[in-house]
């Protein structure tokens, strides 16, 4: 009997693990990626317009998302089965609002159409180079890449790399070489071929690529706000209008944190006509609610008038960080078992987004609590916060001495925020803050 047991059991185990992959294969198989553009030397990006591999066969029942009892909260396997369904709901709820990775789909890039068309208008029809630049999570890079999928349709070739602090001139352009040398005529690859392993300079560089190139070509430089030698910036704005005065079929997208042309790169007057900057502003308010509105729609969770204010306030414009905030405070009513945001599910969200970025500012964010537990100061520094938000630098003379270390300030007399993301938690933590009291006195009724 012990034997025949022990065999018993071995066989359930099997049919078991059996039904475990029968299912995954049905159910839960990853999504089938789109084949991506060239992107030089960046990762590819999956397709998010493809959730379900094979979700077009009609032999399939659709699955429902798993009801989670609000009694309690779930165990980290039970999430770990969830997550791993595609059509579980957390996973509906990250996908629809994901604030990690670039946008890479034009039908997502809502709220920034004047700025593609006023690129496009630059580049393509006017053939200038662009500077793309605002705060950072303001859909600079989402919109680079837009464009660059754009420029693949119309049969041009967009490259992308990102940019490091101590990138000299030759270093930056060198990832971009083996592209420009699959694009170039046969009698201009040797030339292209020869900068690869040696220093050159922008009229070098010019000599090269301007006459070998058989299509338009457009160089995407990301993170150029990080190089720090000043020798490489000149050495780009001299190769700007090199190409521009010798009317190459070759242009870059330089793409940067910065709050004017200026402070990306010195351009001299000269240049100023071979160029179209693109100004990445803060969202207004149609914009914020069409990103939530279009996240709502595709995780199933309903965000009330109330719930979509209180975050678009917080998030003071910025794509990232309403993004951000939806998709936490979604997260949090998943977990309580419902499939609306109330203005509990609104403060657990925007906790558990301060949680997560206090892991990595972890000063700043224990100064924002000290702070926002003084209601004297409370309204000081939302209008602090929101400008900052709103236009980066802020005069010096406005910044409270308490809260002058998360600050970096300038001899010209502005500060800007060591973060450039910290506005809006600043912004998240106040509004918590201001409605403790109204929750404790809740309580004690």
């Amino acid at each position: 009997m012990a034997e025949y047991d022990a065999t018993r059991g071995w066989w359930q185990q099997w049919v078991a693990a059996a039904n475990r992959l029968l299912r995954w294969a049905l159910n839960e198989r990853p999504a089938r990626s789109a084949a991506p553009m060239n992107r030089g030397a960046s990762a590819p990006l999956a397709d998010a317009r493809h959730p379900i591999a094979g979700s077009d066969r009609s032999d399939l029942k659709e699955t429902t998302a798993p009801v989670i009892a609000a009694s309690g909260a779930q165990t980290p396997a039970d999430r770990f089965g969830q997550a791993v369904g595609a059509r579980s709901q957390r996973a509906r709820v990250v996908a629809a609002f994901n604030a990690s990775q670039p946008v890479d789909d034009r039908y997502e890039l809502l709220g920034r159409m004047a700025e593609l068309n006023r690129l496009v208008d630059g580049v393509v029809e006017r053939r200038q180079h662009a500077m793309i630049f605002g705060a950072r999570g303001s859909g600079k890079t989402s919109l680079a890449r837009i464009f660059g999928d754009l420029a693949d349709e119309a049969e041009c070739v967009a490259i992308y790399h990102a940019a490091t602090g101590d990138t000299g001139f030759a270093d930056l352009l060198r990832p971009y070489l083996p592209f420009l040398i699959t694009e170039a005529r046969p009698a201009g690859r040797a030339a292209l071929a020869a900068l690869a392993d040696r220093d050159f300079t922008a009229r070098e560089f010019v000599s090269a690529a301007a006459p070998a190139l058989t299509r338009r070509v457009f160089l995407i430089v990301d993170e150029f706000d990080r190089i720090g030698s000043a020798d490489t910036k000149a050495q780009m704005a001299s190769l700007l209008k090199l190409l521009s005065d010798t009317r190459a079929s070759l242009q870059f997208l330089l793409v940067g944190i910065a709050a004017d042309v200026d402070e990306l790169l010195e351009a001299h007057p000269s240049l100023r006509r071979h160029l179209v900057a693109v100004p990445i502003r803060p969202f207004d308010g149609a914009a914020a609610h069409a990103v939530i509105e279009e996240g709502a729609r595709r995780s199933g969770i309903v965000f009330p008038t109330e719930a979509r204010a209180a975050i678009a306030a917080a998030a003071a414009g910025s794509p990232y960080h309403v993004r951000l905030f939806c998709q936490a405070a979604a997260l949090a009513a998943v977990e309580a078992g419902r499939m609306s945001v109330d203005a509990a599910a609104v403060r657990a969200g925007l906790r558990a987004s301060l949680q997560d970025w206090a892991s990595v500012n972890a000063s700043a964010a224990a100064l924002f609590d000290q702070l926002a537990a003084r209601p004297e100061l409370r309204e000081r520094l939302h209008a602090l916060a929101r400008d900052a938000a709103a236009h980066q630098r802020v005069a010096a003379d406005r910044v409270p001495q308490a809260l002058a270390p998360a600050f970096s300030f300038t001899p010209t007399g502005s500060a800007v925020f060591v973060d450039s993301l910290a506005p809006q938690f600043l912004l998240a933590r106040i509004q918590i803050a201001a409605d403790e009291p109204a929750l404790r006195v809740a309580t004690a009724v």
